[in-house]
């Protein structure tokens, strides 16, 4: 499956493309700063209410998780899911950084790092 970078650029007038988990991160960076159910176009695109509610170091897995592989289904990505999703700054930081183990169709885990505002 080919994967478009975001946000959109262009490289020699095509679409500039990046790798599987290149493009599932930079979506789940922009469902960071969404709130949930703000987007007509997917009732699970959206996880900046979770990510705030929490002050604790892990994030309530199952809710949050539940979403983002349901936006994932929602926008035909088959071939990525999270495994699990850990703060890893105290809460008051500023932002803070969560920590998502992304896992392939093929079983190879990956874990990555995103920021979401307080």
């Amino acid at each position: 499956m080919s994967f478009v970078a975001f946000p959109l650029r262009l490289e020699k007038g095509f679409l500039r493309r990046v790798d599987g988990p290149s493009a599932v991160l930079a979506l789940f960076e922009v469902m960071a700063r969404t709130p949930r159910g703000s987007w007509p176009g997917s009732a699970h695109f959206g996880l900046r209410d979770y990510l705030q509610a929490t002050g604790a170091k892990s994030v309530n897995n199952k809710a949050a998780l539940d979403e983002m592989n349901a936006a994932l289904d929602e926008l035909g990505i088959q071939n990525y899911r999270v495994e699990s999703l850990t703060r890893e700054q105290p809460e008051g930081a500023g932002s803070a950084v969560f920590a998502i183990s992304l896992v392939s169709g093929d079983g190879q885990s990956q874990v990555f790092r995103i920021a979401s505002q307080e």
